[in-house]
């Protein structure tokens, strides 16, 4: 009885795969910890790449410490964050040590970051999916502040687009 229709259960099947493997999700960073006089801003641009805004209201200069920030995945597991100039400068290599940026006092800061275990999927021009949309992802964006280490932070929720 069922003979007749294994074409067409078949073609449901790869339909309802086909469907599953295109989900994407963009994900949207909520501010957990702020740092008074400091405001930040993470936002999704595309293919793991995010972009970075801070302006700075102290009186004095801050420093973005790119080497103790950080992003924690899903899956519990911590991933550097690889600061790039643009969305269409990924180094070609992953640099050892990154030099922190200087924000001046008043001034305001535009750059963008990928993490480094993904950094493949944007030279790729794909989006990297995470291991579990239901949970939560986190950044830790490290400033120094009068020779503190002060950290801003961020949960990442992921949204599903189609």
């Amino acid at each position: 009885m069922f003979w007749p229709y294994r074409g067409w259960a078949g073609l449901l099947v790869v339909t309802m795969l086909a469907g599953c493997a295109s989900v994407k999700y963009s994900p949207l960073a909520t501010e957990q910890k702020s740092i008074p006089h400091v405001s930040v801003t993470v936002s999704y641009k595309i293919d793991g790449i995010y972009q970075l805004q801070v302006h700075n209201k102290l009186h004095r200069s801050i420093i973005l410490e790119w080497n103790s920030s950080a992003y924690v995945n899903t899956g519990g597991d911590a991933v550097r964050l690889i600061h790039i100039q643009d969305a269409d400068s990924i180094p070609d290599e992953i640099p050892p040590n990154q030099m922190p940026t200087p924000v001046a006092s008043s001034a305001k800061l535009k750059t963008y970051f990928v993490g480094e275990s993904w950094i493949d999927y944007a030279r790729r021009g794909v989006t990297p999916r995470p291991r579990d949309s239901e949970k939560k992802a986190k950044i830790y964006i490290a400033f120094n502040i009068n020779g503190k280490r002060v950290y801003w932070t961020a949960d990442v929720t992921f949204i599903s687009v189609q």
